[in-house]
């Protein structure tokens, strides 16, 4: 089960950045592709051991449409990423080097489970992309890039950290939809539920020890809510 409280509270820490996304929607056409791009970190049986001395981030996404999502009919993650820190650049130019993202028109109920091969050090969220629709014909695209998500210099949307070795999962990332569509952090709850999200992603990478994957959620106080893991 994913888990994560909901509550008006977490407008406060948005006030910084609160309508960064409407400043960024531009109407807009998708592309009709609706294959599942592949990530360049995804880890596979032949690359693991040649990248030992890589950190490996364990992450799951909901694709899915989120109807009745604040003012739209519906809205839809469609991609987010992540720079190593410091960041080379401040700007929107160029893609993130850890860039994830979904199809158009991506059906599946059920979280998607990712397991990254990455550098070690720290990540910041440098982008997302929304898709957003107030009807069949009417549809907007919001992105968001380092310009909004860096404050003088600083990370404001969230980073996470990992080492080399290490197997962390740093959560399960979806849409919000209290007041507008915005990415969102959720997690599993409780030492059970994340031992059953052990399971399923040892079902996926057969090959990984996950008996040592670390709960390491990505740190945020815009896109998320804190959460420790009980014993």
């Amino acid at each position: 089960m994913i888990i994560e409280a909901k509550t008006s509270s977490k407008w406060i820490a948005i006030n910084t950045i609160v309508g960064i996304v409407s400043l960024a929607v531009l109407s807009g056409c998708v592309s009709s592709s609706l294959a599942l791009p592949k990530i360049k970190q995804e880890i596979t049986t032949e690359s693991y051991l040649s990248n030992q001395d890589k950190g490996l981030i364990v992450l799951s996404v909901a694709w899915w449409r989120t109807w009745k999502c604040a003012q739209f009919e519906n809205a839809q993650l469609r991609a987010f990423g992540f720079d190593r820190l410091p960041a080379q650049t401040m700007t929107d130019d160029g893609a993130p080097e850890i860039f994830i993202e979904g199809s158009q028109l991506y059906a599946e109920r059920q979280p998607v489970n990712y397991v990254l091969a990455v550098d070690p050090g720290e990540y910041a969220l440098t982008e997302f992309t929304i898709k957003a629709a107030s009807s069949v014909t009417d549809l907007e695209i919001g992105k968001v890039g380092r310009s909004k998500l860096f404050d003088g210099g600083k990370p404001v949307g969230g980073t996470f950290k990992v080492k080399a070795g290490e197997l962390v999962y740093i959560g399960h990332f979806g849409l919000d939809c209290y007041k507008e569509p915005l990415i969102w952090r959720y997690y599993v709850e409780g030492q059970e539920g994340f031992e059953r999200y052990k399971k399923s992603i040892k079902r996926q990478y057969s090959f990984l020890k996950v008996d040592g994957m670390q709960f390491q959620l990505f740190k945020t106080a815009v896109f998320g809510r804190d959460y420790e893991l009980g014993q």
